[in-house]
């Protein structure tokens, strides 16, 4: 379960990256300005949206609602200060619980098998798509901004390609 506590440290540590009050602070130490351009519709119109809506088919209410029963399935409630639950961020953070909570039930196969089972789900439905949307959308020349997309996109590739891969055994 050592595996388990690895990737939930990627997850968290890139929900933070994408938080615009941490992203100066962590490993990829992008300046306020460098992210409002590269990830801020509202201020730059060359900016790609951390907001899953931008990146679907599907209208926001029927993306808020299924991204809210998976949260509240899971016991988290919004507060009402945080990111709307489609951004980047929230959803990376979501991937970091879920990846945590394989450790306490690592000895107790039917519950392993469900959490795995919801982190596949989330990744195929909503964050894989997110992810895949922001690399492809983004404008961005600025490297750190560029090596924080790419990190998280080559990321979750490898988490697509392992939940696939539990999903089939």
């Amino acid at each position: 379960m050592e595996f388990s506590a690895v990737r939930s440290s990627v997850y968290r540590t890139l929900a933070e990256a994408f938080t615009y009050t941490r992203a100066g602070a962590g490993p990829f130490g992008i300046s306020s300005a460098d992210y409002n351009e590269a990830f801020d519709p509202s201020l730059s119109p060359q900016a790609c949206s951390l907001r899953e809506r931008a990146h679907a088919q599907e209208d926001q209410s029927s993306i808020f609602e299924e991204l809210m029963r998976f949260y509240e399935f899971f016991g988290l409630k919004r507060d009402e200060n945080a990111e709307m639950p489609d951004h980047l961020g929230v959803e990376l953070e979501f991937m970091h619980f879920l990846t945590h909570l394989e450790s306490p039930v690592a000895d107790q196969p039917d519950d392993l098998a469900s959490i795995r089972r919801a982190q596949h789900d989330f990744l195929t439905r909503h964050l894989g798509r997110l992810v895949k949307g922001v690399h492809g959308g983004l404008k961005s020349q600025n490297p750190q901004c560029l090596e924080l997309v790419e990190t998280t996109f080559d990321f979750i590739n490898t988490e697509l390609a392992l939940v696939k891969e539990r999903a089939q055994a």
